[in-house]
C-alpha cells in the first residue's frame, strides 16, 4: 500500500456540510476539506458500508499534495490524456490550486494501476468539476460521458464508486485500501452542487459518501452523469451534473 506523502494525509468529501479532501461533504464536497487529521502510515482512503468494486479500468485515484499534506479524491479518466473530477479538489486549505497531483488509474487497490501525473488543470466557472490533463497517457477505457440531462431521471437506481472514509467520524485514519461501492436512487435532477451548479441528489441504500470520495462518479445506465459533491455521510448525496458541463468538457478537453 502506498504511503501517504508529507506529514498528514486528507480525503476530500464535503458533508452536509461537505464530501471533500479530508472535508466535509453533503451540503460541502466531499473531496478535501475537513478538519486536518493525522493518518498512519498505511491509511488510505471509502464508501462508509456498501461493497468492494471492481475498477470498470476508468475509476482514478486522486492523489493531490500541498504544505505537507495529501488531498485524497476520486476521479474518473475521460480520454488518454484527460480525468474529471470535482473543482473542490483542486484546493488546498489556503484556497490555493494545487499543483503536484498524482493519479493513479484503473486499479481497485488504492496503491495500484497506472501511474500518471498533473500537468494542467481547469476548473469549470458553472459548478463542482474540474478537468485534469495528464502528463502521460493513463489507459484506454474511459467513462461514457452523459450528454443529456434525460440521462439521470429521478427514481433511476444507480451505482457511486470511491476510496473515501469507512466511516464518519476520523475518517483519516479510516480509509479504504480497495475501491468500494454502493447503491443509490435519485430523487433530484434539479439540485445545486457544493459551488451552487446544476446537479443530481440522490438517496444512499446500502453505503453512504464520505471523505475521498469526492470527484467520483454516480453511473447510471453505464453513463456517468454525475461527479460526487457533497454528502451527510448518513442518507443524501450530491453530484454535480455532467451533462450540463459536458459543452466546458467537450470545449476544453475534445471529448
Amino acid at each position: 500500500m502506498r504511503h501517504p506523502s508529507g506529514r498528514f494525509a486528507r480525503a476530500a468529501a464535503l458533508l452536509v456540510g461537505s464530501c471533500a479532501v479530508f472535508a466535509t461533504l453533503a451540503a460541502a464536497p466531499a473531496s478535501a476539506s475537513t478538519p486536518v487529521t493525522p493518518l498512519s502510515p498505511d491509511a488510505q482512503p471509502s464508501i462508509i458500508g456498501g461493497s468492494t468494486a471492481q475498477n470498470p479500468g476508468y475509476i482514478t485515484r486522486f492523489n493531490g499534495h500541498a504544505n505537507g499534506y495529501t488531498f485524497f479524491c476520486t476521479s474518473t479518466l475521460i480520454g488518454a490524456r484527460w480525468v474529471l473530477t470535482a473543482k473542490h479538489c483542486m484546493y488546498d486549505d489556503n484556497g490555493r490550486r494545487l499543483t503536484d497531483i498524482d493519479l493513479y488509474v484503473g486499479s481497485n487497490n488504492a496503491s495500484g494501476g497506472v501511474h500518471v501525473k498533473a500537468s494542467t488543470t481547469y476548473v469549470y466557472s458553472g459548478g463542482d468539476l474540474a478537468l485534469i490533463k495528464l502528463n502521460a497517457n493513463g489507459g484506454s477505457t474511459f467513462a461514457r460521458l452523459a450528454d443529456s440531462s434525460s440521462d439521470a431521471q429521478e427514481g433511476d437506481s444507480a451505482r457511486v464508486y470511491g476510496w473515501g472514509a469507512t466511516q464518519s467520524t476520523d475518517e483519516g485514519s479510516h480509509q479504504s485500501a480497495v475501491l468500494k461501492q454502493a447503491s443509490v436512487r435519485i430523487s433530484d435532477t434539479n439540485d445545486s452542487d457544493y459551488f451552487g451548479g446544476p446537479a443530481i441528489t440522490a438517496d444512499t441504500l446500502d453505503g453512504a459518501v464520505a471523505g475521498g470520495d469526492s470527484g467520483g462518479p454516480m453511473i447510471d445506465g453505464g453513463v456517468q452523469v454525475g461527479v460526487c459533491s457533497t454528502s451527510d455521510r448518513s442518507s443524501t448525496t450530491t453530484y454535480g451534473s455532467v451533462a450540463a458541463g459536458r459543452s466546458w468538457i467537450r470545449q476544453v478537453s475534445g471529448i
